[in-house]
């Protein structure tokens, strides 16, 4: 059950392409329950560049010496483990990780660096569990987990805490020591924006040297152009708090080929009710669980047919046209339901309860805009859940 809501700001500004800036929604009045959001200094600017895996305790006077090689930004440090974990539905073996949640946040994924309600949940003790954790455990918005034997820990959110994941259950340093996490055993080192990612990469590795340490690149900081060999095409970047930066490739028949690396830190799949296995970005899944759980707790489900889904992530622009701005469907923002009924245009035959429910949980009903999309909801709202 919901402990409270709280009713974030999401904008999205979409770049060289196009696109319109979802209006800012700003709470005034909590209701009973709620915690106001913290205000959290701004991450420091990097990109999680690479990950280097510990042997054995790293002297504090070496990762100051990493921290002063040109062109990073920052190194965090991570104490890895593997422990059981108990949910719900019993016990699953899980990768738990403890951080300084201030310095994590800087070399998260960039949905999720910009989700605020996560850190505000890790520096209030929670726990942060990837949406795979989630499923497997069977929690959805307000469930508690124990490591290892120890006490309940609330779960805080839902959210990718790495390209890939670092571990599945995220907690910060002080409930590490608690559960019997020992030293940092991973370092994710973050480069500056622009930075030659080979030269930093090439003076870690030399700093290390006879450290015990595996060093793994992550993503490039400046990925090269996405072009098919041998035959060019337009390159298109989409930007903006929640998406992070996107570059993507246009194809002929309207859609586009979004850069993988975007694709992986932020589209997953997963499942929820009534709708079963759906493709989206990762912010949408707390919310939209929610509301399908509420829906099916009104004996509602009825009002929504799996079989006329329309999808949610599919990467293209408004109508298919490239002079027009990217879809909200191109960042797994937005999802069309009941759609032979709710074609473009009309009034649609939406049930209203249902409509009331999902613009409860943050999403926006395409059946009030100028020229109605009724089959259409789209995120403008994150909601702690």
């Amino acid at each position: 059950m919901r402990k409270g809501v709280l009713v974030l700001c999401v904008c999205l500004l979409v770049g060289a392409c196009g696109g319109r800036q979802v209006p800012a929604e700003v709470a005034r009045d909590l209701p009973s329950g709620a915690t106001r959001q913290l205000e959290l200094p701004a991450p420091i600017p990097a990109v999680a560049a690479y990950r280097v895996e510990l042997q054995r305790p790293l002297p504090d006077h070496v990762r100051t010496r990493l921290e002063e090689i040109r062109g990073v930004a920052i190194v965090t440090a991570v104490a890895r483990g593997s422990f059981a974990v108990r949910g719900p539905e019993g016990s699953q073996r899980m990768t738990v990780a403890s951080t300084r949640p201030l310095r994590f946040r800087s070399v998260a994924p960039a949905a999720t660096k910009e989700a605020e309600f996560v850190w505000s949940a890790l520096l209030a003790g929670r726990s942060v569990l990837t949406f795979d954790a989630a499923q497997q455990l069977q929690i959805d918005d307000a469930g508690q987990v124990e490591i290892a034997g120890s006490r309940a820990i609330p779960v805080g959110a839902f959210a990718a805490n790495g390209t890939p994941d670092v571990a599945d259950v995220l907690v910060p340093d002080h409930v590490g020591r608690e559960i019997g996490l020992g030293d940092a055993n991973l370092l994710i080192a973050g480069a500056e924006p622009g930075a030659d990612v080979g030269r930093v990469g090439a003076a870690l590795k030399k700093t290390l040297q006879g450290h015990d340490a595996t060093i793994e690149r992550i993503v490039d900081a400046s990925p090269a152009p996405l072009e098919a060999p041998g035959q060019p095409q337009p390159i298109g970047h989409a930007e903006g708090g929640v998406i992070g930066s996107m570059s993507f490739r246009i194809l002929k028949d309207g859609f586009i080929e979004p850069d993988p690396a975007w694709v992986a830190a932020n589209i997953a799949t997963g499942e929820v009710p009534i709708l079963g296995s759906v493709t989206c970005h990762r912010l949408v899944f707390p919310q939209l669980y929610a509301a399908m759980n509420e829906i099916a707790q009104e004996d509602l489900a009825s009002a929504v047919d799996p079989n006329d889904y329309g999808g949610c992530y599919v990467p293209r622009f408004i109508d298919r046209d490239p002079h027009k701005p990217l879809s909200m469907h191109a960042f797994g923002l937005a999802f069309d339901i009941n759609v032979s009924e709710n074609y473009l245009g009309t009034r649609g035959d939406q049930h209203p309860r249902v409509i009331e429910i999902l613009q409860k949980w943050g999403f926006e009903w395409g059946g009030l805009w100028a020229r109605p999309d009724p089959m259409h909801f789209e995120l403008v709202r994150l909601i702690e859940t």
